[in-house]
């Protein structure tokens, strides 16, 4: 999908039917806080995306998330469902090197400052709107700057620049560094882990009694 000539999507395909999607950029931002959220179990993270996105819950729900990672990845291809075979430099450029909650300060100034888009006052505006802009900050943007502080590999740099970088990079270092992808492919594995465990624990219960 080419946001240049396509309209943008305010639906997605699942199982032959059509549902509607929420397409607002605060409902993405509100994902990512939901699957950070370390005092969510994983099961609960995974159905309340389902609501948070789903005006109707689809029947089919792993194909449901598949289509929310699709979505807030602006029908580009998630990083976990890519080749694994990568460089150690190649998964270093996949952490995340911002986030919606820590840089939210620094994202509201770019958007005022270089569009003049008040974040708190905008009624709406699509996420990939959202993703496109914020994509195309300007590199004098200070949110810009700390990514790239973030993202820099000190492997290589003479002892005293590379300290100096070292020193910048925790200084702005997130708190979590893994992709929303990432994230919620754990939740799918560690929910299903538990199944699997309760599943095998009323076996041996219905084996054992007498």
């Amino acid at each position: 999908m080419n946001i240049l000539i396509d309209p943008l999507p305010e639906s997605v395909m699942i199982g032959g039917a059509e549902y509607r999607i929420e397409s607002g950029f605060r409902t993405s931002l509100l994902f990512e806080l939901l699957v950070r959220d370390k005092k969510i179990p994983d099961h609960l993270k995974l159905r309340q995306m389902l609501y948070l996105y789903y005006p109707e819950i689809p029947a089919d729900e792993e194909e449901a998330v598949r289509q929310i990672l699709w979505f807030y990845n602006c029908g580009r291809k998630g990083k976990e469902e890519e080749p694994r075979n990568r460089t150690a430099k190649e998964f270093r450029k996949e952490k995340a090197l911002y986030s919606f909650e820590q840089d939210a300060l620094l994202i509201y100034a770019a958007f005022l400052g270089q569009y003049g888009i008040d974040l708190q006052e905008i009624e709406e505006l699509h996420w990939w709107k959202f993703q496109a802009l914020f994509e195309g900050l300007d590199d004098g943007q200070r949110i810009r700057k700390v990514m790239r502080i973030r993202g820099m590999d000190t492997s290589g740099l003479p002892p005293g620049e590379a300290k100096r970088i070292q020193e910048w990079k925790k200084l702005y270092a997130l708190e979590d560094e893994l992709t929303v992808d990432h994230h919620v492919k754990l939740a799918q594995r560690n929910r299903d882990l538990k199944e699997y465990v309760h599943r095998r624990l009323e076996e041996v219960t219905r084996c054992v009694r007498p």
